[in-house]
Order: structure tokens, then sequence, then C-alpha cells
């Protein structure tokens, strides 16, 4: 069924313009073709009328057309036109803007500069992400430098009456001498393995070269890489006895390096370390269990088993002291030392309170 709706002058404007849609061009065809028109209509000779008007008015370059022109010219000369022309009493047409093509609409907003924000609001935003930034990088730095910080773990060994041995974290063998401490870490960190002493204990220590083994023992500190060797610290005067590979022996004036049965003694008095011209017999004794006297003093053999085990052996006079004893023990008890000491030197042995006293004449 054919389109019924009236045709008025602006659909005949825009089908001049080239700018109808088909289902607009069919209806306008449909109307020419008819020949008849609705009294409110224009009529076919109002149309060719239109076209003659339209194609004066069309400009002779070829460029984009701008509708809404064209018709305000049209609309001009048929108003001039129709001044000389009795008029028939028809409504007002209805003027409608055509439409504008939309590759032109396009072309017109890129054209149109795009509003800039301001300087000065652009400088705030800069401003206020800097501050905003560093604020947070100082909120992170504080709490890091604030945080509370991992409280490292200690451990004690100690002993009494007895021997004991251990190995501590990176491997290193122990032995704990009678009543000694050694306080060690948990876990040893990745740039050296510390630890305390006191009393005494030998050390076997595992090779590092990236974590120097020290130990801290009163005044004086011994830092290896990997060796074996004796500290002896039950006081001020700390002594150190290598059995095996190299040690640094310092305190807070001196330091010495120590080899294969080397031994040094830190005097606290004088504040300096002097070395043995050799190693004592009887060094590692508390280890080894053995304790061999040719031809000792009594006063050097006193003090020797004063460290061994940890006693207070004494003599009656000092007479004693130039007594000499030649013997062997293997893995005796102090009591035992001292009766076979006595019997053999024709001595007598007092006990006051934990003191041991060699008494008599020697024979």
């Amino acid at each position: 069924m054919a389109d019924q709706r009236p045709i008025d002058d602006a659909l005949l404007a825009k089908f001049l313009a080239g700018e109808t849609d088909p289902g607009e061009s069919a209806r306008v065809q449909q109307w020419l073709a008819s020949q008849n028109s609705a009294p409110t209509e224009p009529s076919q000779d109002d149309f060719a009328h239109f076209e003659r008007i339209w194609q004066d008015a069309k400009p002779a370059e070829t460029r984009p057309i701008d509708t809404e022109s064209a018709w305000q010219s049209v609309q001009r000369k048929m108003r001039q036109s129709d001044s000389n022309v009795p008029s028939v009493s028809q409504p007002d047409p209805i003027i409608k803007p055509m439409p504008v093509r939309r590759e032109e609409q396009n072309l017109t907003q890129e054209r149109q500069p795009q509003r800039r924000k301001p300087i000065w609001s652009q400088s705030i935003w800069r401003v206020a992400a800097m501050l905003l930034l560093t604020i947070g990088v100082g909120w992170m730095a504080f709490r890091f430098l604030n945080q509370p910080k991992p409280v490292e773990q200690f451990l004690t060994f100690s002993t009494t009456n007895r021997q004991a041995e251990r190995i501590l974290p990176d491997g290193t063998k122990i032995l704990l001498n009678r009543h000694s401490t050694l306080r060690y870490p948990a876990t040893f960190d990745d740039h050296h393995r510390d630890v305390t002493l006191t009393g005494e204990a030998f050390f076997d220590v595992i090779p590092d070269a990236q974590r120097p083994f020290r130990i801290q023992a009163r005044q004086t500190s011994v830092q290896v890489l990997g060796t074996s060797f004796n500290v002896r610290a039950y006081d001020a005067n700390v002594s150190v006895a290598v059995r095996t590979g190299k040690v640094r022996f310092a305190s807070k004036r001196k330091a010495v390096l120590l080899t294969k049965n080397q031994q040094a003694t830190f005097e606290a008095k004088e504040d300096t370390i002097r070395r043995s011209l050799q190693l004592l017999p009887n060094e590692f004794a508390y280890k080894t269990g053995q304790l061999v006297f040719d031809n000792e003093p009594l006063r050097e053999v006193v003090q020797t088993l004063n460290r061994v085990y940890d006693a207070d052996v004494r003599l009656g006079n000092q007479v004693l002291g130039d007594c000499r004893l030649t013997t062997r023990f293997t893995n005796a008890t102090l009591d035992a030392v001292v009766v076979i000491t006595a019997e053999t030197l024709k001595l007598k042995v007092r006990h006051v309170g934990k003191q041991v006293i060699l008494d008599g004449t020697c024979q």
C-alpha cells in the first residue's frame, strides 16, 4: 500500500537536495506520477517551479552542500516569485532545518579546538600527586625502620661436676670442661659465628671461609676458619692452645697468630699476651683423658690437677714444690690421682672443706 502521508515543501526541498532516504524518495516519485494533489499540498507545477529555482540557487562549484543555506535561498526566491502570482490561501508551510551530513558534522567537531584545563589546575594535581607519593614513601620508611626487630634467640650450655659434649648449629663440636658455660645463638647468621665462653672448652670447628668462628672469652677473642684448639678462661687470665690449624688470639692491645702445637696466655694484670716456649704436655688432658708427668715438679703437678679437674689441691709447705713426679694416668678420677701421687712420694692427704692438702716430706 502506497504511503498516503502529505507532501510538504520541506520534503520537496530535501528531495531536490538529494538528502531523502529511499522511503521519502519513493513518496515523492509516487506523488509526481499521480498528477493529483491534496488541497493542502503543493502541486506538480509548484514542484517544477521549485526545481527551477533550486537549480538557479545551486552553487557552480562542486563542494559539500550547506542544505540549510540552500533552503533559505530557495525560500527567498519563492517569496519573490510568489509576489507576482495571485496567492491561494494556504497554511504557512512548516520550515524545518535540513539535516547536516554526518561527515560534515565530524569535520566541524574536529576543527573545534579542544578546551584545555587551566594550567593552574594541572599544576595543583601534579603537586598533590607528588605530595601523596612523598607521604606514602615516608610512611613506608617509618614503618620499616621502626618495626620491632626479631629477638635473636640464644642458648646456654653449662656443666657442673662433669664434662659434656655438644654439636653447634653449624656442625662444630664442643667439649665443655667442668664448671663451664658456653652461650651461642640458636642459628648462626650469614657473616660470622659468635659464641661466648666462661670456663674451658675444646673446639673442633667446621671450616667456613665466609663465616669466621669467633669466641669471646673474658677480655679476649679467638677467631678461626676451621681448626681444633682449646680455650681456658676460668678467670681473667685466658689461655689458648692449638692442636690443628691456625688461630688468631687477640686482646684490646695485642694479637698473636698461633699454629699447630703452639700456645699463648693473656695475662690480665699486665694486659698483654705471652707465647709459651712449648705446648704443655697435659694441655688437652681433660679431652684425651691422659695425664703424663715426666720428672715434673710437684708444684706443676698440682697446677695441672687444679686445671684439669677444676679442683683446689694445695701443698702443705713450699718445700714439697720441688719434689719430682714421674707417672701416667688414664681416665682417672681426681681422688685416684691424689692418692697415687701421695703414695708415690710418701705424703699424707688432708681434706679441709673442698680443699685437698698434700703434706709431709718428700722421700
